[in-house]
């Protein structure tokens, strides 16, 4: 995700915000769902108590929102606010308790004891917030099969992949990621890319009731920074590769690394997945040899694709595994994507699915929304949208679409504003090297001004590149897909990239309706029509 992602609701539109209310609420109180406020923190190191244990709770709330009489309110520090805070709130909604990492003898004016209200201090209140919901919610995770997907680039498509897999063998699986949450009969577009942990324990509650086999979840930098997975049991954990991302909240690429190792580190992970083609991969592969499937392309492994062949149609290669080896055609386009197909195998493999059922999967798989989505309305050139929001990400894409593409690749696409200024450069350096035109626009601006983040990514455009010829700047993000539609000539192709499936953008003003696909929809009819 390239927001932060617990700051991510304050631009959201109406419309995201509804379905972020509606994720929050949506999991209702059933019978046997009460616990005493004793077995919740049962084990769990507390710095103190004050008050009794002895209290039966009825849900557990970190927004103070959505505190009901006989609530456990769990305080966490975000990035903007402290729920510190909101702890007199939650009392007057009708907390019971509250768990915070402000010593108990700083509530003196809160008068506990007349309220009736327990308080427990720990020393980490997002892992107590991560405990205190798995206990809550019966450990979901040791009732379903959790796959965690991280890395920087093909979580998503992992996922799908593995969604496609199990279908085939009618399995009942759901998908909580980027784009949605999705399984059974609940379906709604995902706010962030993880939950925060109190509503994952409850989807993951919800989808063991319903007797869902297994999750598919992607795992972001930021949740495993700020615990939302921690002591998570999962019976897979995969790491697909990792590049430039996030920088504006981890720091360093260091950080960045280092958050994503938690992933295995935090957690029970059964077996592991790893793509060592990747640096950072072999370095997970070395830390954790038990129960590890390698995965490469370049470097030997345990499951690899060999002879492959990419086409504007599609891909193909051989699957060689440690049962044996299949062709596998494809629809996804792309060596990044096959990258994603045999992680994904690979995960299936390891959870003793058959190398039939899984070649059935991933020959199923038409496409993932939002990721080299085609916009096909009859015309005599290509416009794909994809969500490439990262230098390795649009490399991987452009070098895609140029190897089938006998015209030019025409490049639209802009930097996300207050995040990751750095890459703004790399991302202006990548387009202009892999694309025969480049078209410089916004993304989602938020707070900044659009102008000033295309001067950050023309720091990374070539001195030698010339606006008009090799570039033109476009801020306004309707009109530059318009002119690189209107652009476009027999046998090239448009690349939209950044958005991908979104269908909103973001301004300081606030949030638009925005969908790239309908857009480039739109542009393309109208110069059908000739206007």
């Amino acid at each position: 995700m390239k927001c932060f992602e617990n700051e991510q609701k304050t631009y959201f539109s109406k419309s995201i915000r509804k379905n972020l209310n509606f994720m929050r609420n949506i999991y209702k109180m059933k019978n046997g769902l009460g616990r005493k406020l004793s077995a919740l923190i049962q084990e769990f190191p507390v710095k103190n108590i004050q008050g009794t244990l002895n209290r039966e709770i009825s849900s557990i709330a970190f927004d103070s929102r959505e505190v009901k009489k006989g609530s456990l309110f769990v305080a966490i520090h975000g990035l903007k606010q402290d729920g510190f805070k909101f702890i007199n709130d939650a009392i007057a909604r009708g907390a019971s308790a509250f768990i915070t990492e402000t010593p108990i003898d700083r509530f003196a004016g809160l008068d506990i004891n007349k309220n009736k209200v327990t308080a427990i201090c720990v020393k980490d209140s997002r892992s107590a917030l991560a405990w205190v919901g798995a206990e809550f919610y019966h450990q979901p995770s040791n009732r379903i099969d959790v796959f965690g997907v991280t890395g920087t680039n093909g979580k998503t498509t992992v996922t799908y992949v593995l969604d496609s897999i199990y279908k085939i063998k009618n399995g009942r699986s759901g998908i909580i990621g980027t784009i949605n949450c999705c399984y059974g009969n609940t379906s709604f577009a995902s706010p962030i890319t993880t939950p925060e942990s109190l509503n994952l324990n409850q989807m993951l509650h919800e989808m063991a009731e319903q007797k869902i086999d297994q999750c598919f979840l992607e795992v972001s930098s930021h949740s495993l920074s700020l615990k939302r997975v921690c002591g998570m049991n999962f019976s897979v954990g995969v790491f697909t590769n990792l590049s430039r991302d996030h920088l504006d909240f981890h720091g360093t690429m260091d950080n960045y690394k280092e958050a994503k190792k938690k992933l295995f580190r935090c957690n029970h992970i059964k077996k592991l997945v790893v793509n060592i083609d990747d640096s950072v991969g072999r370095e997970i592969a070395t830390e954790f040899p038990e129960n590890l499937l390698t995965v490469g392309i370049k470097k030997h492994a345990d499951v690899m694709a060999e002879d492959y062949s990419l086409s504007e149609l599609g891909s193909s290669f051989v699957l060689k595994t440690p049962l044996g080896s299949c062709n596998i055609q494809t629809h996804l386009l792309g060596l990044h994507n096959i990258y994603n197909l045999i992680l994904a195998a690979s995960a299936a493999l390891h959870q003793g699915l058959s190398l039939d059922h899984i070649a059935q999967g991933l020959r199923s798989v038409l496409g993932v929304p939002g990721r080299f989505e085609r916009v096909s309305c009859a015309q005599n050139f290509s416009v794909v949208v994809d969500y490439a929001h990262t230098d390795e990400a649009l490399r991987n894409v452009l070098r895609a679409a140029r190897g089938f593409t006998s015209g030019r690749v025409i490049t639209v696409f802009g930097c996300g504003g207050d995040r990751d200024i750095g890459k703004r450069k790399e991302m202006g350096r990548v387009a202009i090297e892999e694309s025969g035109f480049s078209v410089i626009t916004s993304d989602n601006p938020r707070t900044e001004n659009p102008q000033c983040i295309v001067d950050d990514i023309l720091k990374g455009v070539p001195s030698s590149a010339c606006q008009g010829k090799d570039y033109e700047i476009i801020i306004d993000r309707r009109e530059a897909i318009r002119f690189a539609v209107e652009k476009a000539k027999p046998g090239d192709l448009v690349m939209i990239a950044g958005k991908g499936h979104e269908k909103f953008q973001v301004f300081k003003t606030g949030s638009i309706h925005f969908d790239d696909r309908e857009i480039a929809e739109e542009a393309v009819k109208g110069v059908s029509k000739g206007d």
